[in-house]
């Protein structure tokens, strides 16, 4: 979030990402959701479950630092984005399911940063490594700018797929 946008505007972006998204989707067939910028990059497919699965991880830590400020999250296990998209299928699954929980997870958490708005830059949740050591402390409003950005950001991906093949 940049420093001069409003916690509503942020909000409003976070929440007309999913909307974005869904505009950037309209008209694409099954086999279009399988185009890419070039071979062996990820597809729209799994793009979309990629962002809607950073919403889920998302999440929880953005109820953590409402519930409980300063709580540590660590983000163990975690194989990486590519050996995880292969895990859970990107590349063959259909991609409502996944849309789905894009938007409820974008009203929910966004319902609850309105809600705590005067915990926006003061609750927050701390990272740590896999070793224990802390990494960041991250507010209320450091989640909903980068899980907003990151959409925004494969939104762009998709409209640039879409322009490379002419779809």
């Amino acid at each position: 979030m940049s420093t001069t946008q409003s916690r509503e505007e942020a909000l409003a972006l976070f929440l007309s990402g999913a909307e974005r998204l869904e505009t950037a989707l309209e008209g694409l067939t099954e086999a279009s959701l399988d185009l890419s910028n070039a071979p062996g990059e990820w597809t729209i497919r799994q793009m979309v479950h990629h962002v809607a699965d950073d919403g889920d991880a998302w999440s929880m830590p953005l109820k953590k630092a409402i519930a409980t400020p300063g709580a540590p999250i660590r983000f163990e296990g975690f194989p990486g984005n590519d050996a995880w998209a292969e895990a859970m299928a990107f590349d063959r699954r259909g991609i409502q399911a996944s849309l789905g929980l894009l938007k409820a997870h974008r009203q929910v958490m966004a319902e609850l940063a309105r809600y705590f708005i005067d915990g926006w830059d003061s609750r927050c949740i701390v990272i740590f490594d896999e070793h224990g050591k802390e990494v960041q402390p991250v507010t209320l409003g450091q989640i909903i700018g980068m899980v907003a950005e990151h959409l925004i950001d494969h939104v762009t991906a998709i409209e640039g797929i879409k322009k490379r093949h002419g779809v």
